[in-house]
């Protein structure tokens, strides 16, 4: 995998880098307007020793600060960063030169003017390798909630922020589920984290799914070349047979009009309400029959009889209406043949419980094979 290639196509995206600092330096980003954030030059151009000096970083922005008390016009924090896969142990010396550089480049006169002094830094780097981070230089705790100055201070620029896939994965006892859901940076590393080639086909299906709004576009394509990179590494020329295209996921979105993150309990609010309304109208109905049969046979056993069978009928509407969305669901994800069969497997007379357990189903299954095999009681979880 293109380890700066991938990482530049999705940091360049500004909702992506406001999320990377929403994960490094959250007590930093209220006082940022990151709507304002632009990408600089990463080419850094300096006199040393009587020499020019030239180095090309990765990637770098620049954020204002908010209006506010203590707010000094024309003050901007610069953010370097550096995309590693593997350990670089001069990573901290790489680092401050860089900051140097790009501080004397941004504080230079501009037309005459001089501008409002140096920049703050913010350096990060963003490791996604197996290994154990040794670098030297590297902050593991965001400073302390303070004043800007003091939040900053740390890296004006002899430290660096980093960010660990192999860190995360260990403080989490090989899970990333402490990471926030909306991050799209947590996303790219939750699929960064998957060791199979079926794992990551699943797991690119949530989080698409999680950004589902027009402005996520960009981010959505991100998250696919993400899982073709590496895809390409789990499944070699099997990859692109995997991968759903893009066009497909779409129409996976358009069809469910809401994240699959949040399907399953949309579905058990669905039978929720159904069962209610089911249950009312049984009781209205075996109350109605209550009366007319207790003209003959008592009202007492003929409203307790109605009202058992009214709830009986209303509890197979329930079913029955629920059974209809499954299959609806099952033949937008899978088609319309996976459906027929779900309907000839599961039948008329399921439980409840069988339907709920059914819906997280069709939601968890990459294939309709893999849903029908579960409700054969050939796959995962049948029981």
């Amino acid at each position: 995998m293109d380890n700066d290639g991938i990482h530049k196509l999705t940091h360049r995206l500004r909702p992506v880098f406001a999320d990377l600092l929403r994960l490094v330096a959250p007590e930093l980003v209220p006082s940022l307007d990151l709507l304002a954030a632009t990408e600089l030059s990463s080419a850094h151009v300096a006199a040393r020793d009587g020499a020019l000096e030239q180095r090309f970083g990765d990637l770098t922005w620049r954020v204002p600060f908010k209006r506010g008390p203590g707010h000094v016009p024309g003050q901007v924090l610069a953010v370097p960063l550096e995309f590693q896969s593997t350990v670089h142990r001069a990573m901290a010396n790489r680092m401050r030169r860089y900051g140097e550089m790009l501080q004397e480049r941004l504080a230079a006169p501009v037309g005459g003017r001089r501008r409002n002094g140096a920049p703050w830094l913010l350096p990060i780097v963003v490791y996604n390798g197996s290994d154990r981070w040794t670098a030297s230089g590297a902050a593991v705790q965001t400073p302390a909630p303070s004043a800007q100055a003091r939040l900053l201070a740390p890296y004006q620029p002899a430290e660096y922020v980093l960010l660990s896939l192999e860190r995360l994965l260990a403080e989490g006892g090989g899970s990333l589920s402490a990471l926030p859901l909306g991050n799209r940076v947590a996303a790219t590393l939750r699929l960064q984290a998957e060791r199979t080639a079926l794992g990551l086909v699943k797991r690119l299906r949530t989080e698409w799914h999680r950004f589902p709004e027009a402005d996520d576009q960009a981010t959505r394509r991100a998250l696919h070349a993400w899982t073709a990179a590496l895809l390409a590494e789990h499944a070699g020329d099997r990859a692109a047979a995997l991968l759903p295209t893009v066009a497909q996921l779409e129409g996976e979105t358009e069809m469910t009009t809401v994240s699959e993150a949040r399907l399953g309990k949309w579905f058990k609010d669905e039978v929720a309400k159904h069962t209610a309304r089911g249950h009312e109208l049984g009781l209205a109905e075996g109350q109605a029959k209550g009366v007319a049969q207790g003209r003959a046979e008592g009202v007492a056993q003929g409203r307790a009889e109605g009202v058992a069978q009214g709830r009986a009928e209303g509890a197979a509407q329930e079913r029955a209406r629920s059974l209809a969305l499954l299959r609806r669901q099952a033949a937008g994800k899978f088609g319309a043949a996976t459906a027929e069969r779900l309907q000839a497997l599961v039948g008329s007379d399921a439980s409840a419980a069988q339907l709920e357990r059914l819906g997280e189903w069709i939601i968890d299954c990459g294939s309709g094979p893999e849903l029908l095999a579960r409700i054969s009681g050939h796959g995962d979880d049948a029981s």
